[in-house]
């Protein structure tokens, strides 16, 4: 087995702006159409293997904006 690295926690989801990057909804804090989704958002490593959170965050994404949109 391939060891394998998973980069995550350089733009960590916090509600405070001074110690996280991105807001609940995954917004960058200050900006108004910029979002992030992906596992740099995740503050722990959670699992192994984390792309069912990370699918499960894109489509929580993509609910929100579209809601925006409507």
């Amino acid at each position: 087995m391939i060891p394998a690295f998973a980069a995550g926690g350089a733009a960590q989801m916090i509600h405070d702006p001074a110690r996280g990057v991105v807001d609940g909804d995954c917004r960058v804090h200050g900006m108004d159409n910029l979002f992030i989704a992906g596992s740099s958002v995740f503050t722990t490593a959670g699992s192994g293997t984390p792309t069912m959170t990370l699918v499960a965050l894109a489509l929580r994404l993509s609910d929100h904006l579209r809601g925006q949109l409507a």
